[in-house]
């Protein structure tokens, strides 16, 4: 059957064996190859695929994040076929209205992996990533990621083994109720950039050698601390050599051995150590920078310093393991160690407040009143009086109907050329940016929100050189200038395709890069309760109105040209007073519509700095959560150069240079409210939330600390105020003298069943008589420490403990609160904490 057919043709006679000996060699290898392919190993199918691209992807920091934060999306790519040239594709960004590519560019053979970055939508569990090729879609994978709520702590652990300090970080739940997420990472799971590090508000570091590292990767870290991240490094059983690919610069002390530390030494971390504690081994070097936590003798073993608007903690013990991970008060000692989550982390969760920024520029401010009245004026009369007086001089009345119309016209062409006038012919790109840096460098980082303006409709090609990482804004455009989502390609030079702008609308796009920011150099001392010293502009641009912000104090200074310097003495204020910071920083903006550049430019920054404090789970708060000063200042250069192609775009910038500085204390120190950190030890309430001023407890109680921002040295307290109040109640200078109340005047139990108090006891208030308040207990930290409870607190009424070195720690100024409700009823009260006394 496989012989060929007889000839069709009329020829020459061919002898059949002949014609087959003729064919044979060639035709059996022809139909032995094709039955190979066809039927021989069944592999063509999978020997194409093979040859083809194969793509795997991951979210590192295991697909954690928020909306509004950036999600490293790492694509490895294996290329054995037909070289390939496309783009890695996602969608994403708020509701998903950025489309994110990325250009790659497959050799055969190849094996490469790229960082794609991306802002995962509000909903979902998943993006799919796509290698597309022209028209055609070569590859897809789908990738895993997780959003959390913008108020979630999300802290990091970093750890040989991560399971033991993973089981200890039992850390309390945030004021919606929602428990901090622990997140096992390794090296390879942080990002090599900053804005990728944003959803991430504490790492636990252990046992991991921080050589694994990369240059990107330290710079990220660096970063990441700067604007308000927290390092905790805690001891383990590897030695000082792990912790050397760690900067000098954020570490508060090197360590240089391993010593056997007394468990007696430990008690400022730990409180009292039980009877068969042990010496443990600890890391111990000598102090650089911050504040001891623990020595040893002249060794420190613990300390603590910030650096920028974060902060690094070195624990030199291993606290997983021996009688330390048995004791209770671990959860205590890590509860200190990782505070709640502030508005002061790198990611902006709401970003309405700046984007209303955007808007502030006059090309698209409302036209002047006056000239409006002019021309409404001038076509009263021309279309009336003139109209009628020109009509009747020539005898020709009845032409009325034609003029009419010819004038109406005239006047709608006036109108159009008075608005453009006005609005103008070119395209504006107006940008507002928050550039965060830190003292004495250079390197920092931007979040930009650039406004393009186009008089007419039109689609645009934009260009921004130097990498930034460009998205829709995170709550949508405001204005109505949303026209399609965005199309966005990164890279060394990142560019929106196809930028859709409606005629005169405004249309925001947001871009997160890396900048250079001025040098600054402070050097500031708070001494009796004055901030005193200088700050000086090292760079070769002019600080416009710089401004010192401690808390809620602020000291405007005047303008900071290039190598000039300039005296900061700001007495501290230990009372709020309702003023906005923003007010504070620019002055009162009594005429926030349209006027002059100065007014607009006075309206601009308002918000920029409104942006700074406004949390939207509890509204403006009234200073910044750093805990240190900050130095704000303005600038008029534009921080990222947007390129609009085929166009030469008229450019107006309003730059807010946020930088944290650090700052000496001592002598006689005030710590008002403002200057108060809190966080919640523990609570077995029925239901518990807390914000910055506020706390809601069901029936229960709820244990918290306060402590002033850092200080080098030892406090020793003269005054402790406390208030309580429903809101707006501040700390007075003087409060009432109160001291506990006897133990045996402290109620057992709650209730109608409860046994009745000594007579010389103060009478408890009647139970339908509840006024909302709860019992407030302090902690007592003298021999064995015990929980002393005060007297039922009256709202809006300042208190002062009677000998208060007994309720404040020596090291640090906490100060132990616990709040007790034995009703059903749930209550919700504000509370501040006050401190006064000497830092030597």
């Amino acid at each position: 059957m496989l012989e060929p057919p007889p000839p069709h043709a009329a020829g020459v006679a061919v002898p059949r064996s002949h014609h087959l000996r003729s064919l044979r060699s060639p035709r059996r290898a022809v139909l032995l190859l094709g039955a190979w392919l066809v039927f021989g190993t069944g592999m063509a199918g999978p020997v194409a695929a093979a040859d083809g691209p194969t793509m795997d992807a991951r979210a590192l920091l295991q697909g954690h994040s928020r909306v509004g934060s950036w999600l490293a999306i790492e694509v490895h790519l294996q290329n054995n076929g037909a070289p390939i040239v496309g783009e890695l594709r996602l969608q994403g960004g708020a509701q998903g209205g950025t489309r994110f590519s990325l250009p790659i560019d497959l050799a055969s053979p190849a094996d490469k992996k790229f960082i794609l970055y991306a802002q995962p939508p509000s909903f979902g569990q998943d993006l799919e990533v796509l290698l597309v090729s022209g028209d055609q879609t070569v590859a897809r994978k789908k990738v895993a990621f997780t959003v959390h709520d913008a108020t979630q702590l999300i802290v990091g652990v970093v750890a040989a083994r991560p399971q033991g300090l993973v089981s200890q970080l039992q850390l309390p739940a945030n004021q919606n109720g929602l428990a901090p997420v622990t997140v096992p990472l390794t090296p390879a799971d942080l990002p090599d950039r900053i804005e990728a590090w944003s959803a991430l508000d504490r790492l636990v570091w252990q046992d991991v050698d921080t050589n694994s590292l990369n240059s990107d990767q330290i710079g990220a870290l660096r970063g990441w601390l700067a604007l308000g991240g927290r390092l905790v490094i805690v001891g383990g059983t590897a030695g000082p050599s792990v912790l050397s690919g760690f900067p000098d610069a954020i570490l508060p002390y090197r360590p240089s051995s391993t010593e056997d530390v007394a468990a007696a030494s430990l008690t400022s971390l730990l409180g009292v150590a039980p009877a068969a504690a042990t010496d443990v081994p600890a890391l111990a070097g000598s102090l650089d920078h911050g504040r001891a936590l623990v020595t040893s003798g002249d060794r420190v073993i613990a300390a603590d310093a910030s650096y920028g608007s974060g902060s690094v903690t070195l624990v030199g013990f291993d606290p997983t393991v021996g009688w330390i991970a048995d004791s209770k008060s671990t959860g205590q000692l890590w509860r200190g160690l990782i505070p709640p989550r502030t508005s002061a982390a790198t990611s902006m969760i709401d970003d309405s407040q700046i984007l209303g920024a955007v808007q502030q520029f006059p090309n698209v401010a409302l036209p002047p009143i006056g000239g409006l009245l002019l021309l409404l004026l001038g076509y009263i009369v021309l279309i009336g009086p003139i109209n009628y007086l020109v009509l009747r001089r020539l005898d020709r009345r009845e032409w009325a109907w034609i003029t009419m119309p010819i004038l109406i016209a005239l006047f709608a062409v006036g109108a159009y050329g008075f608005g453009s006038a006005l609005r103008g012919s070119d395209i504006i790109v107006n940008e507002v940016a928050i550039v965060r840096g830190a003292p004495d460098a250079t390197e920092g980082s931007a979040q930009v929100y650039f406004g393009i303006f186009s008089p007419t409709r039109g689609t645009y090609q934009v260009a921004l050189p130097g990498g930034a990482l460009v998205s829709a804004p995170i709550v949508g455009d405001l204005f109505g200038g949303q026209v399609g989502a965005l199309d966005v390609v990164q890279g060394a030079t990142a560019r929106v395709r196809d930028l859709s702008v409606g005629f005169g609308s405004l249309r925001t796009v947001r871009a997160d890069t890396p900048v250079d920011v001025p040098r600054l150099h402070a050097d500031l001392q708070l001494v009796n309760g004055t901030l005193t010293g200088t700050i000086r502009n090292d760079s070769d641009v002019t600080l416009e109105s710089p401004a010192v912000v401690l808390g809620g104090s602020v000291a405007v200074l005047e303008d900071l040209a290039p190598g000039a310097q300039s005296t900061v003495n700001l007495k501290l204020s230990s009372f709020p007073n309702g003023q906005s910071l923003s007010d504070k920083v620019i002055g009162q903006n009594f005429f926030p519509g349209p006027g002059n550049e100065a007014q607009r430019r006075t309206a601009t920054r308002h918000q920029i700095v409104d942006q700074l404090t406004y949390d939207p789970t509890v509204g403006m708060n009234l200073n910044l959560p750093d805990d240190g000063p900050v130095v704000l200042a303005w600038g008029r250069r534009s921080v990222v150069d947007v390129q609009v192609s085929g166009q030469r775009p008229t450019n107006s910038a309003n730059v807010l240079f946020y930088i944290p500085v650090s700052m000496s204390i001592r002598g006689a120190t005030t710590f008002g409210s403002d200057l108060m950190r809190s966080t919640v030890l523990a609570s077995d309430a029925v239901i518990m939330g807390k914000d910055p001023n506020s706390i809601y407890i069901g029936q229960g109680s709820a244990t918290i600390a306060y402590r002033p921002i850092a200080f080098n040295g030892t406090f020793t307290p003269t005054k402790v105020h406390l208030s309580m109040g429903f809101g707006g109640d501040a700390i007075g200078v003087n409060g009432q003298p109160v001291g506990p109340v006897p133990a045996e005047c402290v109620p057992i139990a709650a209730g109608p069943s409860a046994p009745p108090l000594p007579k010389a006891c103060p009478t408890p208030l009647p139970p339908d008589q509840f006024d909302g308040i709860p019992e407030v207990e302090v902690f007592d930290r003298t021999g064995a420490g015990a929980w002393r409870r005060l007297p039922h607190f009256q709202p809006g009424t300042t208190y002062d403990l009677d000998h208060p070195d007994r309720y404040v720690d020596p090291g640090n100024g906490m100060v132990q609160v616990r709040f007790v409700n034995d009703h059903q009823d749930g209550v919700g009260i504000s509370f501040q904490v006050g401190l006064e006394g000497t830092v030597r």
